[in-house]
């Protein structure tokens, strides 16, 4: 498979999962191209000569390097891209990260289903709102949840404005038992990184007695690091 970045330990900085220690896998290629798309250089085919064709061992001996001791039941999150267009490779990369016994978090728009969730300890599903130009197929995204064994998916939804609000209302109305995270939109250089919709979007979420199971995080790695890659 095409291999964008390895990095970690670092701190997870979204979804269910922030807060915690997990490695990074992220795989090269996307079937989207969102207008806000923060990993640029694991979408774009222009980058495609900077990924390198890794097996799943290679990979699994690329993270023993950066952790050469990690506790049983460690986190590896899987992202991209999307590292769901890799069907069987990504199978393999779960099965083999999973031999090692570490936990498994795969991240994707939820646009193409791939049964290696059903191997995966948690599988993050952000569909894409409006304000990111992609069309949404709640069809796929049903596929996805399908593949997924019950308890193991989360939604994340980004949110620039209201209409991204109502939309992430409306696909969590579709799948109540789903939990939902929701995030401002992080714009602009890293120096510049404010979250100034963070305040916004609590108070959406706060004011509103439905969503009193939602959770509200800004992205806690650019926080911390800003755009640094690798983080």
């Amino acid at each position: 498979m095409k291999v964008d970045e390895i990095f970690g330990p670092t701190i997870q900085g979204e979804g269910a999962l922030a807060g915690a220690v997990s490695l990074f896998v992220r795989l090269g290629g996307c079937d989207f191209r969102c207008s806000w798309c923060d990993s640029l250089h694991a979408v774009d085919p222009a980058n495609a000569n900077l990924w390198r064709e890794l097996s799943a061992v290679e990979v699994c001996e690329e993270l023993r390097r950066l952790r050469p001791t990690w506790q049983d039941g460690s986190w590896c999150t899987i992202s991209g891209g999307n590292p769901a267009i890799w069907q069987h490779e990504l199978v393999e990369l779960v099965l083999a990260l999973k031999a090692r016994r570490l936990r498994i978090a795969i991240e994707t728009q939820g646009s193409l289903a791939n049964a290696a969730f059903g191997h995966a300890d948690l599988v993050t599903l952000s569909p894409k709102p409006p304000s990111s130009g992609m069309a949404f197929d709640r069809a796929k995204l049903a596929a996805c949840l399908m593949a997924t064994p019950t308890g193991r998916a989360c939604f994340k939804f980004v949110v620039a404005d209201e209409q991204d609000f109502q939309f992430a209302r409306e696909v969590a109305a579709i799948y109540p038992d789903v939990p939902v995270w929701v995030q401002p939109l992080t714009i602009g250089p890293a120096e510049a990184r404010a979250f100034p919709g963070y305040r916004w979007l609590c108070e959406m979420v706060a004011n509103n007695p439905l969503l009193s199971e939602w959770r509200v995080i800004p992205q806690l790695h650019v926080l911390a690091w800003g755009g640094e890659r690798g983080r």
